[in-house]
């Protein structure tokens, strides 16, 4: 179970304790970048992972007071290559260092981290779908292929709505709709409850067709009278401020710390979402899409369309 942990406990120094492997590292020139980068660190700590981290040496040479305490172990290396990625964690393994988790933190450093994992034979997403992913053409023909309705242009338009979710046991699971516009702050959008449901069902077999099955994700789309079209997918949060909303709408969740969980294997299994359906004049409410179990009873679950409660 996800449990909403406010504040971080001491990471033992164990053998055994699991270390994240975390390809980017959070700079103070990266704005809102940053702030998800710093979260993925303390989120680790808060679940008991040693952290080594890994960038360019420039980067980490930049990065703030904060950052530099979360981490406990920094090394220099250009994360835009792969291959280089994967030699170098393969190397420390042979000298008898563990990873248990690989997390790529910035858009630059998804691939490695993806072809990391794979080398080491770890949860990750597989590198041929990130590849796709990170190309706006490939990822918009691919959507293409499987009867989305896209965007001409990966460019927010005026009704842009940001789908947010993490991935449990390789199941994407939304827990935020945004609505982006192209300029101004981002804000939680007001849908009705079979609208959100019915755009978290889009936004969760998108990633599902491509391939995506670990990790955090967005989807951007618009609903229109033709159905729902998709502008792009990430496996980032994003640089606008989607991370800071979902701290604040959704602060009982860490999404990097269900990363976490879940290659991990403590994350409990998710229901499903249900389904939204037809209202009649005799029906009751819609029923809630229960994309996330939540430890304890919080504050205003029961207003939360995306959110189910659940139980210590």
């Amino acid at each position: 179970m996800i449990e909403q942990r406010t504040r971080p406990a001491p990471v033992p120094t164990a053998a055994e304790t699991p270390v994240a492997l975390l390809l980017g590292s959070p700079s103070a020139c990266d704005g809102p970048d940053a702030t998800a980068a710093v979260s993925a660190l303390l989120e680790a700590w808060a679940c008991g992972l040693a952290t080594h981290v890994v960038d360019q040496a420039s980067r980490l040479a930049g990065r703030g007071p904060e950052s530099t305490q979360l981490a406990d172990t920094s090394s220099g290396l250009d994360v835009t290559r792969p291959a280089v990625c994967a030699a170098w964690a393969r190397e420390q393994v042979d000298r008898g260092g563990h990873f248990d988790v690989v997390l790529g933190l910035r858009p630059e450093a998804q691939e490695s981290a993806a072809v990391t994992a794979e080398a080491l034979g770890l949860r990750g997403n597989r590198p041929d779908v990130v590849r796709r992913v990170q190309d706006p053409g490939a990822c918009r023909a691919a959507l293409a292929a499987e009867g989305f309705l896209v965007e001409a242009t990966p460019e927010p338009v005026p009704g842009t709505l940001a789908a947010v979710g993490v991935f449990a046991a390789g199941r994407p699971h939304v827990v935020l709709v945004a609505s982006v516009p192209p300029a101004g702050p981002v804000r939680t959008a007001e849908l009705t409850r079979p609208a959100w449901a019915a755009l978290a069902d889009e936004a969760s077999a998108a990633v599902r067709r491509l391939g995506l099955e670990f990790g955090v994700f967005r989807v951007d789309l618009r609903p229109t009278g033709r159905g729902h079209v998709l502008t792009s997918v990430r496996t980032t949060l994003g640089d606008d401020g989607v991370h800071a909303l979902l701290g604040t709408a959704v602060p009982w969740l860490e999404p990097f710390g269900a990363v976490y969980d879940d290659a991990l294997g403590r994350a409990l299994p998710l229901p499903s979402p249900t389904r939204p359906r037809t209202m009649t004049p005799a029906a009751a409410r819609p029923a809630v899409p229960p994309v996330l179990g939540l430890a304890g009873d919080p504050d205003d679950a029961r207003e939360e369309p995306h959110l189910c409660r659940g139980i210590d």
